[in-house]
């Protein structure tokens, strides 16, 4: 069995999510704002054994008190439906028009929102789908290790081989997503990332050269993985579903 560990199933097609649940795929359904969350619980609801839910706020929304407060209320509402708290992380992408001393600032703000969230995660014992690019990592590993949150989802991760060791020894988990075959670097990188920590994902509905993503993606991602490493699509298979329940904590 394979699964998407981190796909945005409230904007995939109905019919795209039912065709690979049917094939036997699984997927990490993240949220990013309310609205989001509240769809995607509703897929859970749809899709029980087939939706590994997760519940949070994306880094990069404009999301005010009000929404963070209605958020954080559905996840202890549902808390025992969650398999963990995701999309949450620091801000990054939206940033690049910012001042350096802006930015210093916006990525403190998106800390604090971020640790709100892994403070929840801690206390329910969940798991946290992350959203947080290259040197990032320097602001989100205090925040788990102050919490004691072990073996998270740094989603789509791409830094230096020094931050990847960092993150291997720690326990965290790295996802891989269809970048690998749009962005040469990223593929390098990947190619690094120790079997132990690696899961993948689509991130759907990502454009990847235009084409937008779908939880199907995973598996030319395993097959290219697979082949690399003349491993057999199998074992990796074996190997990903692994670690995908010490992820998840099943």
């Amino acid at each position: 069995m394979v699964t998407d560990i981190h796909c945005h199933s409230d904007q995939v097609s109905a019919d795209n999510i039912a065709k690979f649940i049917a094939d036997g795929g699984k997927i990490g359904s993240v949220s990013m704002t309310l609205k989001s969350a509240i769809q995607v619980l509703a897929l859970k609801q749809q899709y029980p054994d087939a939706i590994e839910l997760f519940l949070g706020i994306h880094p990069e929304v404009a999301a005010d008190e009000a929404m963070i407060e209605a958020v954080i209320a559905l996840i202890h509402q549902h808390h025992r439906l969650l398999s963990g708290i995701g999309e949450i992380g620091i801000p990054f992408f939206y940033l690049d028009d910012k001042t350096a001393l802006q930015k210093q600032l916006l990525k403190q703000q998106g800390a604090q929102l971020m640790a709100r969230f892994v403070a929840i995660a801690a206390d329910y014992n969940l798991p946290v789908n992350l959203h947080v690019v290259e040197d990032d990592i320097e602001l989100a590993l205090p925040i788990l290790n102050q919490y004691g949150v072990g073996g998270a989802l740094f989603h789509w991760y791409e830094g230096s081989l020094s931050h990847l060791t960092q993150l291997h020894q720690q326990g965290h988990f790295i996802s891989v997503s269809p970048w690998i075959f749009v962005d040469d670097h990223y593929w390098q990188f990947v190619q690094a990332i120790p079997f132990s920590m690696m899961l993948v994902e689509s991130d759907a509905p990502c454009k990847y050269n235009g084409k937008i993503g779908d939880p199907s993606m995973i598996v030319d991602i395993i097959a290219a993985v697979a082949n690399y490493h003349q491993i057999s699509v199998e074992q990796l298979t074996l190997i990903l579903a692994d670690n995908t329940r010490r992820y998840l904590r099943k």
